[in-house]
């Protein structure tokens, strides 16, 4: 059961895709985030910074919210 709580990036996005080495899975869900405007001007809205290594909680509600439960 999925909870929401910060995630280190590459944890959440091997969530998405648990078959995946930890770096493709980094890269599409990536690409699956700046996919979607609505998402990328949210996460803007929620200051958040690309290089930083986790997601905080409002930023993982926000990528549940746009691309669904892992």
């Amino acid at each position: 059961m999925f909870k929401n709580r910060p995630y280190g990036k590459a944890e959440l996005a091997l969530l998405y895709q648990p078959c995946s080495t930890s770096e493709s899975a980094l890269k599409t869900l990536n690409r699956w985030i700046n996919g979607c405007p609505m998402l990328v001007e949210e996460l803007k809205e929620l200051n958040y910074h690309s290089r930083r290594h986790t997601f905080l909680k409002p930023e993982v509600e926000a990528i549940v919210k746009h691309l669904g439960e892992p």
